[in-house]
């Protein structure tokens, strides 16, 4: 997952959950089942960088576990980036180049200034909201893959439902060291970067209009800033990946373990489509590029993105609003649902938070106008634990949280399919 979780609100209750326990015992033999998967996605298979053989062993092992199930296994190959970082590593080194340029020719340079620091802007903001752009062009891609397949009901289907979760993990940069650190970091880099980049471009139009020293001199603090800025973005490239056992090892177990119970008691109106999906952690390019091609099929489909299920202390959590420099709004009916069955079950410890700084492959969902709900179990303080660190590992998840998630979740599959 990529995200900031400081700024999550809490939204439930403050309970020890682990005082609480599942309430049918099929559902722990599940999990039993699902914690396997856990271990072998982040023990035996390891930290699963985006695009690496890695992630393509995720692939296979997912790929296998589907194909021991009889569901018919298919694998869609895309192209990626490799990198969540880079893009804006390069987008502040171009920024910084406009600087370089704005003195060297008068009215000329100064305009080819401010278009450059104007695409460099405009890039990064196209970059968090998933949409092509030049600094994409620019960086270079290698494939990656989803796997997925399709579980029919057992009647005539009505609707389809979309499950996803990522294989991939992310690098462990020194911004997520903790909660500080990441306050810090969005200050420091992702608001004032932007501020940054946004004084440039203002500075540069008036200089190309009024040709004035003092207008370089006053641009020269921000493009200082910006330094900064580039260091804190080209460290994360140079740190190990994560083991990722709840970011999002977790995640990805419990889609293949629904799709298991799915095929054992299938709905009786909705078509379930499961993806374990590659590269979320660099831009969600593996749930983007599923959607493109199955856009007429999927295009009134309930979508679902379980992402990082399984850290101590938290969830069931959904996520009603999440992404950072554009609100990105889980659907009122799925929430209202979600909301019921917390009510319903307390015993399951259900409750919603918001992601404002980060994304899921839930956003993918919204932007394509699908109704859809991501769970991501933040802590009720609004803490994600051992978010992209190397101490996310197989021994610090919590098998009752991933249990009573996929409780949780399967309610919800229940509801949804006698709407």
């Amino acid at each position: 997952m990529s995200s900031d979780p400081t700024d999550a609100g809490p939204g439930g209750p403050q309970e020890d959950p682990q005082q609480r326990q599942p309430t049918r015992p099929g559902d722990r033999e599940l999990a039993a089942r699902c914690l396997e998967h856990v271990r072998h996605l982040s023990v035996n298979i390891g930290p699963r960088g985006s695009t690496t053989a890695a992630e393509a062993a995720a692939a296979a092992y997912a790929w296998g576990a589907l194909d021991k199930l009889n569901l018919s296994p298919r694998m869609q190959r895309f192209s990626s980036g490799t990198s969540q970082w880079r893009p804006f590593a390069l987008a502040i080194t171009l920024a910084l180049l406009a600087v370089a340029v704005y003195p060297l020719a008068g009215r000329a340079t100064a305009i080819l200034a401010t278009v450059l620091a104007a695409t460099t802007l405009a890039s990064a903001y196209l970059e968090l909201n998933f949409i092509t752009n030049p600094i994409r062009w620019l960086l270079p891609k290698r494939t990656s893959q989803n796997v997925w397949t399709v579980i029919p009901p057992t009647g005539t289907p009505t609707r389809r439902l979309v499950l996803v979760g990522h294989l991939d993990t992310h690098r462990t940069p020194f911004v997520f060291r903790s909660p500080l650190h990441l306050k810090v970091f969005r200050v420091l880099v992702v608001t004032a970067g932007f501020a940054s980049m946004a004084a440039l471009v203002l500075l540069y139009i008036a200089g190309s209009i009024v040709q004035s020293n003092i207008i370089y001199l006053i641009s020269l603090a921000p493009a200082a800033l910006l330094i900064l800025h580039l260091i804190m973005t080209v460290q994360p490239d140079m740190t190990p990946y994560t083991p990722g056992a709840n970011d999002n090892a977790s995640g990805a177990a419990l889609v293949l373990t629904l799709a298991e119970r799915l095929k054992e008691e299938p709905l009786a109106n909705t078509e379930v489509w499961t993806i374990n999906s590659g590269c979320e952690e660099v831009g969600c390019y593996g749930t983007a590029a599923f959607l493109r091609e199955h856009r007429e099929e999927l295009k009134e489909a309930y979508f679902i993105a379980l992402d990082s299920v399984a850290g101590p202390g938290s969830g069931p959590c959904y996520i009603t609003r999440e992404g950072m420099t554009w609100p990105y709004r889980s659907d009122p009916t799925l929430v209202a649902l979600a909301g019921q069955i917390a009510a319903d079950q307390p015993e399951l410890g259900a409750y919603s938070s918001t992601l404002p700084f980060g994304f899921t492959e839930g956003a993918i969902g919204i932007k394509n106008g699908l109704p859809t709900l991501t769970f991501v179990n933040l802590r009720p303080d609004g803490v994600l634990p051992y978010w992209h660190r190397p101490d996310d590992v197989f021994e610090n998840v919590d098998a009752d949280v991933l249990t009573r998630t996929q409780t949780f979740l399967w309610e919800l599959l229940q509801r949804i399919d006698s709407k």
